[in-house]
């Protein structure tokens, strides 16, 4: 009995642990909005959308003139998958960005931020939440307009509330358009470690560049009809080049994660000189903890299963035995019948014989 109770208490503490690391796992993914932008893409519309990133390393040119190429390969290839734009229905959206350092003025001197030039509809792949303002955007008729952190707009103001002001950024005067909250998810958290920043217009970083700027991170959603349909479309364009290519929307999947357990440690090995930004970083650091939490889940999940199995071999076992005795009953009553009537027809009376003789 006391062993039948262990056993039920530990099938027991193994399923809470399964269920917690899957709640877990969705936690951390779910955590991740810089993932998310197929899902928001689509709404309501039922269509099915894929969200696609490309890394490049320093050396690969990849520009303005390479992002219009681009559009125009994917429009083809919708086209011929008949799907087509129009007027009241935009099919795919992108965005870029690149790292690099500027200097603030502030009351004490200068001080060097991180700055994140993005270019597109940046902001929707990367929803930070606003504490003030709003986000600058590809409408913007002028690009001296910057969205800073909530650490800046202190280090700088000792307020939030600050959209509207102006900053001097390499000695060149811009408008804060508004003032956003930093990630504090478990992978963004330790992905950012970069202190006090900000996002500012690609153009303008163009501009103080005379051209020099490289373009380090695209990303692109649109329509996926079929299976890899979005993500082979891409790939086709970057055939030569040493670039890394991601399928954000299924990164999380089952297959993805066993693959990954598979590939345990490889990933570390990197060849090309790519610098990912933050929320790259994050989602590889989110991949590995996923993949971790799937082998501790399945390894909580195998005690139960083991004891499912034999405890059904022996139900298994012990509902043939009972339905065995039960037919040979039957049996048994059936002979016995048909004893009595031959007997009968006989005019004879079957023989009771004493056990005690």
């Amino acid at each position: 009995m006391i062993k039948r109770i262990i056993i039920i208490a530990v099938n027991a503490l193994c399923l809470i642990a399964f269920i917690i690391c899957l709640s877990v796992s969705n936690s951390i993914q779910s955590a991740l909005l810089s993932q998310q932008a197929a899902t928001t893409w689509a709404g309501q519309s039922g269509e099915r959308f894929s969200q696609i990133s490309i890394f490049f390393p320093e050396s690969y040119d990849f520009n303005q003139q390479s992002i219009h190429e681009l559009r125009s390969s994917v429009n083809t290839a919708l086209l011929a998958a008949s799907l087509e734009a129009t007027s009241q229905r935009t099919l795919h959206t992108d965005a870029w960005s690149t790292g690099t350092e500027v200097s603030i003025l502030e009351p004490h001197g200068t001080v060097n931020v991180n700055a994140i030039a993005v270019g597109g509809d940046f902001f929707l792949f990367n929803p930070l939440r606003l504490r003030d303002g709003g986000y600058i955007s590809p409408g913007d008729v002028m690009h001296d307009r910057v969205v800073i952190d909530e650490e800046l707009a202190w280090r700088l103001f000792g307020a939030i509330s600050v959209s509207g002001f102006e900053l001097l950024l390499n000695e060149r005067p811009f408008v804060i358009a508004g003032v956003i909250a930093r990630e504090n998810d478990f992978a963004n958290s330790r992905a950012y470690t970069y202190g006090a920043g900000l996002f500012m217009s690609f153009e303008m970083l163009m501009e103080m560049t005379d051209g020099a700027a490289q373009i380090n991170s695209y990303t692109i959603v649109m329509p996926d009809p079929i299976t890899n349909f979005a993500y082979n479309t891409i790939v086709s364009e970057f055939s030569e080049g040493d670039v890394h290519i991601v399928e954000n929307t299924t990164r999380f999947s089952l297959e993805n994660s066993f693959s990954r357990i598979g590939s345990f440690g490889e990933r570390s090995m990197q060849a090309n000189a790519i610098a990912f930004p933050y929320w790259e970083n994050a989602a590889r650091f989110a991949e590995d903890w996923v993949a971790f939490l799937l082998v501790l889940s399945l390894i909580f999940l195998a005690f139960p299963i083991i004891c499912t199995i034999i405890y059904g071999v022996f139900l298994v076992r012990f509902l043939y035995k009972l339905s065995k005795a039960a037919v040979l009953k039957q049996i048994k009553k059936r002979d016995d019948r048909k004893y009595r009537e031959y007997l009968q027809r006989q005019g004879r009376q079957p023989q009771i014989y004493d056990i005690n003789d």
